[in-house]
């Protein structure tokens, strides 16, 4: 259910012409929908408010404000209430919910998926270098206010992965005594794996955490990236690892992981031990999507579902065994 009254109210303050209005998601608290008027098409998220809502999205449009016009990056650059703050004040919708929204220009371009060769993968590359760069010069408070993620932080969100690891439920339908060992011991070992990895800035900072092809948009001449709410610090190899993750069964795969690193590498050369880093982050993806797949209400939602769940344990080990 969209809150007309906070749409309205939001377009108002944010100054929006008369135009269309074309809902692009509604959940988890929020209402995303693209406006189209004769200045062309942006984004208008909603988003009910809780302890943190404010803060939370304050950091998001501060972040995308310093790579859009410090960095030149192409992503959802935010525009300013008429009081010239980057989120709302509070507005009330009709049935007694507090809302604040957020206002961004739309990134142009199409995501890729099967078109994906290895000049589109160098080009996301030098992208997601770029933005790595980035968190040099962030602005104050910004990495401090954000999460970490790992997987103390996909835990708090994976709750059935997370009760199954400790083995404080029964497995669900369709998964066996079996299996939860086996993901068990293999979340063991990726928490050693990952301990064992270098640190400092130089490997780890301000990283996007779901930087897969959809969330990509390409033109002729530029790539831009999209989706930043659950932006957070972590390790740069983990936005490699999200984006080959999608890609790395094609029959030219290895081809686009090379074209993928070659684009980073030219903007930031690659660190020593890169390989074990993107290994290790592969693994933790590999997780992270089975903590998706648990948390669905049927396991076969999807078709794919039960065999990505299936293969996981043995995908961490095969990638932390290298």
């Amino acid at each position: 259910m969209i809150p007309s009254a906070v749409l309205r109210a939001a377009r108002a303050g944010f100054g929006l012409r008369r135009g269309t209005v074309r809902v692009l998601s509604t959940r988890f608290g929020k209402v995303c929908v693209a406006h189209r008027d004769a200045a062309g098409v942006s984004q208008l998220r909603l988003v009910r408010e809780d302890a943190d809502t404010v803060a939370r999205l304050h950091a998001e449009m501060l972040w995308l404000q310093h790579l859009h016009e410090r960095h030149g990056l192409s992503v959802p650059a935010p525009q300013r209430w008429r009081t010239d703050a980057l989120v709302s004040p509070r507005l009330h919708a009709g049935d007694g919910t507090r809302w604040h929204a957020v206002h961004c220009k739309w990134v142009p371009g199409a995501h890729l998926n099967r078109g994906l060769r290895v000049r589109h993968m160098a080009r996301a590359g030098a992208l997601l270098a770029t933005m790595h760069d980035a968190s040099i010069d962030a602005p104050p408070g910004i990495a401090a206010g954000r999460p970490t993620w790992w997987i103390p932080r996909l835990f708090d969100l994976a709750t059935t992965l997370r009760d199954l690891v400790a083995g404080n439920v029964a497995p669900p339908d369709g998964v066996t005594a079996t299996f939860a060992d086996a993901l068990r011991t293999a979340v063991h070992r990726l928490s050693t794996a990952h301990d064992a990895l270098p640190t400092g800035p130089a490997c780890s900072g301000l990283i996007h955490t779901d930087a897969h092809w959809q969330n990509l948009r390409y033109t002729q001449r530029s790539v831009g990236i999209v989706d930043f709410e659950g932006f957070g610090n972590g390790r740069f190899m983990l936005d490699i690892a999200c984006l080959w993750a999608t890609v790395e069964r094609r029959r030219d795969g290895d081809a686009l992981l090379n074209g993928l690193l070659e684009g980073y590498d030219r903007v930031r050369p690659l660190q020593a031990g890169y390989q074990r880093d993107l290994r290790v982050m592969r693994a933790f993806r590999r997780l992270d999507y089975a903590g998706w797949v648990l948390s669905w209400p049927r396991l076969d939602q999807e078709p794919w579902g039960p065999a990505l769940l299936a293969e996981a344990p043995a995908f961490i080990e095969s990638l932390l065994d290298r």
